[in-house]
């Protein structure tokens, strides 16, 4: 895990470097994704799909494709609600399910009163209104997980989607590339690699059962 998290490393120092390459910010949750896929049995393939539809989601931004951008990262929000929901072995208790959803709907307020009257009119807003409801969902579920990785993961990704969004459609925002970049990338690095604990454990539980 150590190799994997400095390749990671080195890939995403190189989209803040003065360094020219074609779509550079996709490449660290990409490579994330191809290592997610080549253990799909053990981490989960709803894990790996929300990494390398937010990779492809990260090339769309690279081609200044914001709507398909949107689009992949509501497909990548599916499959993380979908890897959540699954681990859900037992229905959750109702005040963890309560206290997990006050800061999804409190960020959900300020989106739809803040942030979704400046989208400008017509599929664009109705794509934001959508995405939002997936991202608050997903960061919901990561919550009931009751594992504070999963839910940190999840929160930092909001963070950095609600930066960009408050950049892109109220105010810009200073340094707004640092602001969104890197609590997404540490979004995406914690969710792999708690998926990747957690399939490990499981599997020395496993075989210690055997």
């Amino acid at each position: 895990m150590g190799i994997l998290f400095m390749v990671f490393l080195v890939l995403a120092a190189m989209y803040f470097a003065p360094v020219r390459l074609p779509s550079k910010l996709a490449y660290p949750v990409a490579f994330l994704g191809l290592m997610a896929l080549l253990d799909y049995k053990h981490i989960g393939i709803s894990m790996a799909l929300g990494l390398v539809f937010s990779a492809l989601g990260d090339w769309q931004g690279t081609q200044a494709n914001f709507l398909g951008q949107m689009g992949c990262f509501a497909l990548a929000h599916v499959a993380y609600i979908a890897y959540f929901i699954s681990r859900l072995k037992h229905k959750p208790d109702w005040k963890l399910v309560v206290s997990a959803i006050i800061p999804c709907l409190i960020i959900g307020v300020v989106a739809i009163f803040w942030v979704i009257p400046e989208v400008p009119k017509g599929i664009l807003q109705i794509g934001v209104s959508i995405y939002c409801v997936l991202i608050l969902t997903m960061m919901w579920t990561a919550f009931l997980q009751k594992d504070w990785l999963f839910a940190l993961g999840a929160a930092l990704f909001v963070c950095s989607d609600f930066i960009l969004a408050w950049n892109k459609f109220v105010s810009p925002i200073d340094n707004a590339s640092w602001c969104v970049m890197v609590p997404y990338y540490g979004a995406q690095w914690i969710l792999f690699y708690r998926a990747t604990s957690v399939a490990s454990g499981a599997c020395s539980c496993t075989s210690q059962g055997r």
